[in-house]
């Protein structure tokens, strides 16, 4: 309250102003006293429902999930699927000789692989060769019969 106002109030005759401020917070402070009291009384099951009850209420005040999602523009939407990493895919494309006639260069070969291919040929980096348990198949430039 302003200094004023209780200039105010005292002329007129209410000079317990200050008296009355006190008992409004001593008030306040019995109750959240006895709030926390009686939040030390509940069991483990009681105070994870009132959290939860709160956590519902606070919800409810922002509205509704569904108007807080951001609505996307067709442009925008493209933008993003763009934009978005590709993923590789493993998928059977073929055997690896014809996997080889229609790449040519072994890296390339390996990207266009299969997950059982990849697990069953090694690439040798350097030289570019194809090994199947050991045996070569590729040795880089052409199919070993």
């Amino acid at each position: 309250m302003s200094d004023s106002l209780r200039d105010i109030m005292r002329k007129v005759g209410r000079d317990d102003v200050r008296e009355r401020e006190r008992e409004k917070w001593s008030e306040r402070e019995g109750d959240l006293l006895s709030h926390k009291e009686r939040e030390e009384d509940k069991d483990e099951v009681e105070k994870r429902h009132d959290q939860y009850r709160r956590r519902q209420e606070y919800a409810s005040r922002l509205g509704p999930t569904a108007e807080r999602l951001p609505i996307l523009s067709k442009e925008e939407s493209e933008r993003r699927a763009r934009e978005r990493p590709k993923r590789r895919t493993y998928e059977f494309e073929g055997p690896i000789e014809k996997l080889l006639e229609k790449y040519g260069d072994p890296k390339e070969v390996f990207n266009h692989m299969s997950m059982g291919q990849l697990m069953k040929y090694k690439l040798d980096e350097e030289t570019g060769a194809i090994y199947e348990k050991d045996k070569m198949i590729f040795d880089g430039e052409k199919l070993v019969e």
